[in-house]
């Protein structure tokens, strides 16, 4: 399988029986036979685990590239990506290598599945947010992170504005006052990150309605001045 060499790393060939034993494997794959696959992976990571670490963490990190960036249809067992992306790709990171935060980013759902990784996604380390936040420190010029980023952004700022007219939430709970002037600032980081990419006309609508809203449930908490509910804030005029 040809790997695209990011940025800023050396690409390297995989030695001939690691590099037979992945064509076997992701033929496994294709077959869908799960004993048979289960066994290509086994014997590819063992081979793998011989190589030199240099050579293992180039490779790890051409696939991965290969994945997130390009859109490749590789499947991504937790074996294998414990074994082989994870710690080429933590180490990228604590190298600052441009990318490597992004690329991690984009397994999101097998860092959910590793319970060794759960107390890192609860303090917030280890989230995709977090670390496209990573990539962005690591390259300001990492429009693709900033890209993914403000996708996210924007799924939360939606969700937010759901359970309208009922009110603004935070989270799965009603946001407080100071929830309502924190989302209020992270609004004006989603502002910036679409002004860089040139896209804000496209989120014109949902910033709008998120500044309204923000503004206006932070106003009905602090006096509702008699009205009911906050639809009842809002048929009444904000101005009571």
């Amino acid at each position: 399988m040809p790997q695209t060499v990011p940025q800023g790393v050396v690409g390297r060939r995989l030695s001939s029986p690691p590099s037979d034993l992945w064509d076997v494997y992701l033929e496994a794959e294709r077959r869908g036979l799960r004993g048979e696959r289960n066994d290509a992976l086994n014997r590819f990571l063992a081979a793998f685990a011989e190589l030199h670490q240099t050579e293992q963490h180039d490779w790890a990190l051409g696939l991965a590239s290969n994945i997130v960036d390009d859109n490749a249809s590789t499947p991504i067992r937790l074996p294998l990506f414990r074994s082989v992306l994870l710690p080429a790709l933590e180490t990228a990171i604590a190298q600052r290598t441009p990318g490597a935060a992004r690329w991690l980013a984009g397994f999101v759902q097998q860092i959910y599945k590793c319970r060794e990784l759960r107390p890192r996604l609860m303090d917030g380390t280890l989230t995709e947010h977090a670390l496209l936040l990573t990539a962005l420190d690591h390259d300001p010029g990492d429009d693709r992170s900033r890209r993914k980023l403000l996708g996210l952004l924007a799924s939360r700022l939606n969700n937010t504005l759901h359970e309208l007219p009922t009110g603004v939430l935070y989270g799965n709970d009603g946001a407080s006052f100071d929830q309502c002037r924190e989302m209020l600032q992270e609004l004006d980081g989603f502002i910036r990150y679409a002004n860089r990419l040139g896209i804000a006309e496209e989120y014109a609508d949902l910033v709008a309605n998120c500044q309204f809203h923000y503004k206006a449930y932070a106003e009905y908490l602090t006096d509702r001045r008699e009205a009911s509910c906050y639809a009842d804030y809002l048929s009444r005029g904000r101005d009571l």
